[in-house]
């Protein structure tokens, strides 16, 4: 296993940010179908810390998805509300960036990747090869909860360099929001032999009292899982949401963008020239307002297949 190799500087990264299927969404749209989205506030999260987005599209080839990682500095696998099993969905793309990424790192490339809920679990799905869903049933639905850290937490690298207050912010305040029925848990990363390769840094409980995995890192690779939700403390304002506002909820959110953007700035890829870039990047799309309707997204982007054809990425 080789060690991944940091570049000097890299100040303008691009991130990746995978697309899904619209199971969750489709309903805002009636009169139209659409192939895939992103809520627009995990872009504004990455934008946040000085990164750029490129979307990646459901359903492509390998091909597709090895370019994605050659052009980008990261990935960043969102939440939402979908299937792993679904093909050429997301737990399938997921999969196979999870892969390329592996390779990538393996091979001395330093590629970090970052997943939110459904993301997080996602990870497990792709490092399991897309072979098994390790989800179990686990319910924590529009609450904000405190971190409760592991004991050796501040040896992960997610903490090890993390200002106090923010820690002590994370553990004593209601400033992760949660909006899942499904996690993971310790029993079933040990019984799938993940706990060798996978961190645990911190865990909340259920309504149940289940305990489920809040944060996680890979051991050796720059790849990291939250549950929680800390882009809709920035950029989600639905009215009763339980999304934490506060000045202390702000700061814990811009930590862990500013935290993955960083990391992505450690990676020197870049795309073969600026036209293919500037034509790739998520500018070349304007999110819909989705505020006033039932949900939890203000925007979304929602795409076509005719877009996956347009943008000369593909």
């Amino acid at each position: 296993m080789a060690s991944p190799t940091i570049a000097e500087s890299n100040d303008v990264p691009i991130i990746g940010v995978l697309s899904q299927e619209t199971y969750i969404v489709s309903s805002y749209f009636p009169n139209k179908t659409y192939d895939s989205y992103i809520a627009a506030s995990y872009v504004k999260f990455l934008e946040s810390a000085g990164a750029r987005v490129v979307p990646i599209w459901i359903g492509q080839n390998e091909e597709y998805y090895r370019r994605v990682i050659q052009y980008t500095n990261g990935i960043f696998f969102p939440g939402g509300g979908t299937y792993f099993n679904e093909t050429g969905g997301y737990g399938e793309a997921a999969t196979q960036l999870y892969k390329i990424a592996l390779e990538q790192n393996n091979k001395g490339v330093y590629y970090p990747i970052w997943a939110i809920c459904l993301g997080m679990q996602g990870l497990m799905y792709a490092a399991l090869n897309g072979t098994k869903d390790i989800r179990v049933a686990c319910s924590l639905v529009n609450e904000a909860v405190s971190l409760d850290f592991v004991e050796d937490y501040q040896k992960s690298k997610m903490f090890r360099n993390a200002p106090k207050e923010i820690t002590d912010i994370l553990s004593t305040e209601n400033a992760t929001y949660n909006l899942h029925r499904y996690c993971l848990t310790k029993a079933v990363l040990k019984e799938n032999d993940l706990l060798d390769s996978w961190r645990i840094v911190a865990t909340n409980k259920d309504i149940n009292n289940l305990e489920f995995i809040s944060v996680m890192e890979h051991k050796d690779f720059p790849f990291y899982g939250v549950q929680f939700h800390p882009e809709k403390n920035q950029f989600e304002f639905k009215k009763g949401k339980h999304f934490p506002h506060s000045f202390n909820s702000i700061k814990t959110a811009q930590y862990f963008a500013n935290f993955f953007v960083n990391e992505c700035r450690k990676n020197a890829n870049k795309f073969p020239n600026e036209t293919i870039e500037a034509e790739s990047l998520i500018y070349n799309f304007s999110p819909k307002y989705t505020g006033l309707k039932s949900g939890y997204y203000e925007q979304i982007y929602v795409f076509l297949k005719s877009d996956f054809e347009r943008v000369q990425l593909l």
